[in-house]
């Protein structure tokens, strides 16, 4: 097997360093936002679907006891 080695290439800087940490936070927290996002919604459809269900239990009990 041959291999080839690039004597040439520049190494990166410490400033490219930190652009490339930066990207990867950035990147780290979209991916934490959306997720965020994404359980706030669901706890929201969770949230509306048992308060119609107490306002259902509500009525009902009302009805029962003649409120």
């Amino acid at each position: 097997m041959a291999y080839q080695l690039n004597f040439l290439e520049e190494e990166k800087s410490d400033v490219e360093y930190l652009r490339d940490d930066v990207k990867d936070v950035r990147e780290s927290n979209d991916k934490v936002r959306k997720s965020m996002f994404a359980k706030h919604n669901e706890l929201a459809r969770k949230y509306m679907e048992l308060h119609e269900r107490m306002q259902i239990l509500e009525r009902n009990i009302c009805r029962g006891d003649k409120c």
